[in-house]
Parts: structure tokens; C-alpha cells; sequence
């Protein structure tokens, strides 16, 4: 979602022969933010749920609750932020089971929905408020399915189901009418096609091989439903299943595919495969005892899956579980300083790049500078070109903060990804303050919740006098203080360090000039102390910076900054 975080919906029991729909917003954690079961005294399901552009979310599914004659009817439902329902539309003709499969926000204004209408396949449009607009149908035929609806770039609309009887991609245009229309494989269904950037479409589903058995099926077509490629996977010596259920377009413009596979006794196992744009499988991962149905890419550039755990072949115990995989690219910013002065200065800082990608990738790079509201401003785009497993750094990316932004306190976030689609494949980010910021504020660089300002105090809690020390007496984190602070001519710099390393203080007035330098040595772990004798500096706030770079050999060579702010007095 944009600005990071999920959002979940699936069928959960109300009672024992009920079922309700259960939409769960969590944040990029997975941590639950809230949680809502919508249902109106009868059985209702759900299939589809997406973020709108508004900070709310679309739904679509069925429902017995609000059916006039007690059959399924398709529902379209909108949400706010905090998941309260805003509209909620129904989709059917009253008289048979109806339902919607997949419901869409369309770019130009309002939502599509797809799914079964008195078992015919049917596309339907609807305005900002679920007013309706048009509808098509297609003629009735045994086992008729729309599954999924994605909005092209020419504001047409591509279908994924099964017409008559197979795996079929349907086109239209922006009103709905057929453009063309072709089946793929017989005996199958396409279950999500998405448009890449170059036109292209891909799409994902199954096809029976067998009388028992049905295939994994992956294609690529071109904008007028050529094949590319296909990619099937089935097992016709054992007679087990795939299917492949969702597919994503990710940042780095490969794709992502999950679903799931069957092993000899005919268990499911989870299936993630991701594709380069030629059908040639970059990686393939199996997470055991399970089915996926959904997939998408974080804003950290991991992966998200989401799907149903079993613990046997009957499916006797099924519970919902979402999974998130590493980034394929981790990026750790290094800050020079992180506080601005309030008449405007730079911001300074390098990127260390590692990733796990397996093929060379070439990818867009920005930063974007985030206010408290949430606003950013886009700065410095480029490109860079990834190597497999190879490190990369990028030094002294250099920003202008001016003087007339407002003073307070900022994100910039470092992003390699698709600037276009506002995707990463890798996010790292870091805090900095610009303006005047006083040693008493607990949100500026340096300071804690137990600091004591002014009194003299080192600022421990009566109940730990000696704070972040292991049981062996040394120091469990990196960090750096002042005492006292607010100071006069002279203050005791203390520095605790958890490991050896190449140790570098420095002190900086608050135009980001080096006015001191305290040490620039190899020190032990432990406690050191250094005395900054100010006898000949202004009176004002400066910044002490401590920059170690760990010696350890089990550990990548690197290095790691405190800053602490500190106020001269006369």
C-alpha cells in the first residue's frame, strides 16, 4: 500500500454454519492495525480487496445477507481508511447465484468489476460513488468464469477467466467492447493477468492435463494477445497439481508468480516463482503446507505473500497466514551529519548497497524528502546497474535543504526501484532535523526519555544507575553523551563502545564546520572520555559526531555514526 502497510479480507466463521467477510489493515510489520467482520444475519464471502486512491479501500464479493430471493448476489463495497463501509452496491439480476470475483479502481475515475451474473461472464462499470455505468455481458456457457480485471494504459481493460472452456484473455476497450478475444489453453482457467509497462501482458492460472491433475500455466502475450511465451509445469508420471494463482509486475520489471504445487501424497505446498521477462525462471521458493492466492511487493522492495496454512491432505485445519521475504536489495545510509541549520545547509550522506538479485538489473535511484505530514519532495534521480551478489556504494549523495522549508524534523529515504510506478526493490532512510533544535527536545538527535536537562545529570533512572552494560561490565551499544549539558567552557565527552574498532569524534558548530577534533585512534571496547575544552568557541549549540568502524573479522567492514548535541553557555 502506499506509505507501507497491507490490507487483508477473506471469509471467516460468525457462526457454526455462518460465515462472514473479515478485512485486517496492518502495518509493514504485519503488526494489526484494525480488524472489521462485516455480516448481515446470513452468509457472506468475499473475494477481492484493494487500497483506493483516496486512503480507502474497494471490496467485492457475494452475499445471502442482503439477496432479495435468497440466492448469492454480487456486492461491491467501498471503505474508508479505518475500514467503516462508505457505499455498498449490489450485482445481479435476482433470480440465480451471483457473485463478484475481482473489483478495480479505474485511473480516470470510479471502479470496474468482474465475476458470474446468472452464470454469464459479465464486466461492469461503476462512477466514484458505485453509480452505475454500463455493463457487457457474454453469452452463457457451461462453467463460465471472469476472474480478474486489470485497467491498461489505454484505458481499455483486459478480463482473465475462462470462456468457453478455457484459459482465455478477453481485451476491450474503454466502454466495455471487445477488441479481441482468445483462448489459450483448453480445459483451464486464467486466474490474474497484469499489464507491464512495454504493453505487454502477463497472466497466471491452471489447465488440466489429466483427468486428475491440472498444470501450472504462466503466459506472456504482446498488446493484440500474441504469445511470447509460456511457461507450464505439471507431473504427468505422479498425476499432481499446480496452480498458479497471482502475478505481480515488480519494480525491478520481472515477475513474480504464486500459487501452489502438490509433492507424491499429494499434499500443497506453497510456491513463489519469480520470471525474467523472457519466461527464464529466476528463482523458484516452496514454503511447505500450504496454498498462496495473493501476492504483491512491499514498499521495502520484499516480497508479500498471503494464502492458508493445512496440516493435512483433507484441509481439516486451514487458518489464514500472510509471509513477507527478504528485499532482493538492502541499502544502509550513512549520514555525515543530521541536523540542518535553520538558514538552510546540505545534506550529506553514502549508500551501502548489498543485494541478492540474480540476474544484472538496471533500476531508476532517488530520494525523497519526507515532512512530519507525510509530504515529500522527489530529489537527485539517476540510474544505477546491480551486479549479482556484488556490493555497491554510492558516496556523498548531496542534497540542498533551503532555508524556507519549515523547521522541524524529516525522513530522507534513499529508493532503487521503477520511479515511475513509485516501486523499490530497496528502501533505506534516516531521520535528520533542520532548524534551531534545543537540548531539552526528547525528539531531537541524541537526547532520550531519562535525560534530565540543565540539572547536571547524567540522566539515568533511579532503578539503573549504570544503563546499556552487559554483564561483563562492557557496554552493550554504541553510543555517545555529554555531561554537563548545557555546558560552560568545558564538558566531558563520553563514549561507550561495545566492540573495538577505528574511532573518529569530531565536533561541528552548527554550519556544519568541523570546529574539534577529540580522537581519530583504534580504541578497546569499553568506556572512553574526552574532555572538549570550549574556552575559544562561540556560545551556541553544536554537534558531536562519533564514527567507528568495527575491526571485527566475522563482520563486513563498515561504519557507524552518533551524533550528540550540545549547548555552550557564557
Amino acid at each position: 500500500m502506499p506509505g507501507g502497510g497491507y490490507i487483508i479480507t477473506g471469509d471467516t466463521r460468525v457462526a457454526p454454519s455462518m460465515y462472514g467477510v473479515r478485512t485486517i489493515r496492518t502495518d509493514e510489520d504485519g503488526n494489526e492495525i484494525w480488524s472489521m467482520v462485516e455480516n448481515g444475519g446470513e452468509t457472506d464471502g468475499v473475494s477481492y480487496i484493494e487500497p483506493t486512491s483516496d486512503g480507502g479501500f474497494i471490496q467485492g464479493g457475494s452475499t445471502l445477507s442482503y439477496s432479495p430471493n435468497f440466492t448469492w448476489e454480487g456486492y461491491v463495497r467501498k471503505l474508508n481508511a479505518g475500514g467503516e463501509t462508505e457505499w455498498a452496491r449490489l450485482i445481479g439480476t435476482n433470480n440465480i447465484d451471483d457473485w463478484v470475483a475481482c473489483v478495480r479502481e479505474v485511473p480516470s475515475g470510479g471502479y470496474v468489476a468482474v465475476g458470474v451474473d446468472n452464470a454469464q461472464w459479465f464486466l461492469w462499470r461503476m462512477g466514484p460513488q458505485g453509480q452505475y455505468m454500463w455493463e457487457r455481458h457474454l453469452p452463457y456457457e457451461f462453467d463460465t468464469r471472469a476472474n480478474f480485471v486489470e485497467p491498461l494504459a489505454d484505458g481499455g481493460f483486459i478480463v482473465a477467466g475462462n470462456y468457453p472452456d478455457g484459459f482465455n484473455l478477453i481485451k476491450t476497450d474503454s466502454q466495455g467492447l471487445i477488441v479481441w478475444q482468445n483462448e489459450y489453453f483448453d480445459g483451464g482457467w486464467a486466474y490474474c493477468a497484469r499489464e507491464l509497462p512495454n504493453g505487454n501482458i502477463v497472466a497466471s492460472g491452471q489447465m488440466w492435463y489429466s483427468q486428475l491433475a491440472f498444470a501450472w500455466e504462466v503466459i506472456m502475450v504482446d498488446h493484440e494477445g500474441n504469445v511470447i511465451w509460456t511457461h507450464e509445469i505439471d507431473e504427468e508420471d505422479t498425476n499432481t497439481s499446480f496452480m498458479a494463482n497471482e502475478c505481480w509486475v515488480m519494480a525491478d520489471g520481472n515477475i513474480v508468480v504464486c500459487g501452489m504445487g502438490q509433492d507424491e501424497e499429494l499434499f500443497f505446498h506453497r510456491w513463489i516463482i519469480k520470471y525474467d521477462l523472457e519466461g527464464n525462471v529466476l528463482w523458484h521458493k516452496i514454503i511447505p503446507d500450504g496454498e498462496l492466492f495473493t501476492v504483491c511487493q512491499g514498499r521495502d522492495g520484499g516480497i508479500v505473500v498471503g494464502g492458508l496454512d493445512h496440516t493435512d491432505i483433507w484441509h481439516s485445519s486451514i487458518r489464514f497466514r500472510i509471509y513477507k521475504l527478504e528485499p532482493e536489495v538492502e541499502i544502509d545510509l550513512q549520514p555525515d551529519l543530521t541536523v540542518i541549520p535553520e538558514d538552510g545547509g546540505w545534506l550529506t550522506y553514502d549508500a551501502e548497497i548489498n543485494n541478492i538479485l540474480v540476474n544484472t538489473t538496471t533500476m531508476d535511484t532517488w530520494t525523497f524528502i519526507v515532512n512530519q505530514n507525510g509530504n515529500g519532495t522527489v530529489v537527485n534521480p539517476s540510474q544505477i546497474t546491480l551486479e549479482p551478489g556484488i556490493p555497491y556504494n554510492v558516496e556523498d549523495i548531496t542534497i540542498e535543504i533551503p532555508a524556507e522549508i519549515p523547521d522541524g524534523e524529516y525522513t530522507c529515504e534513499y529508493h532503487i526501484g521503477n520511479i515511475t510506478t513509485d516501486q523499490n526493490m530497496g528502501l533505506g532512510a534516516f531521520t535528520f532535523w533542520k532548524g534551531e533544535v534545543g537540548v531539552d527536545d526528547p525528539s531531537g538527535p541524541g537526547n532520550g526519555e531519562d535525560m534530565k536537562p540543565g540539572d547536571e545529570s547524567p540522566g539515568y533512572p533511579d532503578d539503573n544507575p549504570r544503563p546499556g552494560f552487559s554483564e561483563t561490565g562492557l557496554p552493550d551499544a554504541f553510543t555517545v553523551s555529554a555531561h554537563p549539558n548545557p555546558f560552560n567552557a568545558l564538558t566531558t565527552i563520553t563514549l561507550s563502545l561495545p566492540q573495538p574498532g577505528d574511532v573518529r569524534v569530531t565536533v561541528y558548530n552548527a554550519l556544519g564546520q568541523e570546529v574539534v577534533l577529540l580522537n581519530d585512534t583504534l580504541l578497546p571496547a569499553g568506556t572512553h572520555s574526552f574532555t572538549l575544552d570550549a574556552t575559544n568557541m562561540a556560545s551556541g549549540l553544536y554537534f558531536v559526531r562519533a564514527t567507528v568502524w568495527d575491526r571485527r573479522l566475522e563482520v563486513t567492514s563498515r561504519a557507524t555514526h552518533r551524533v550528540q548535541k550540545v549547548l555552550l553557555v557564557r
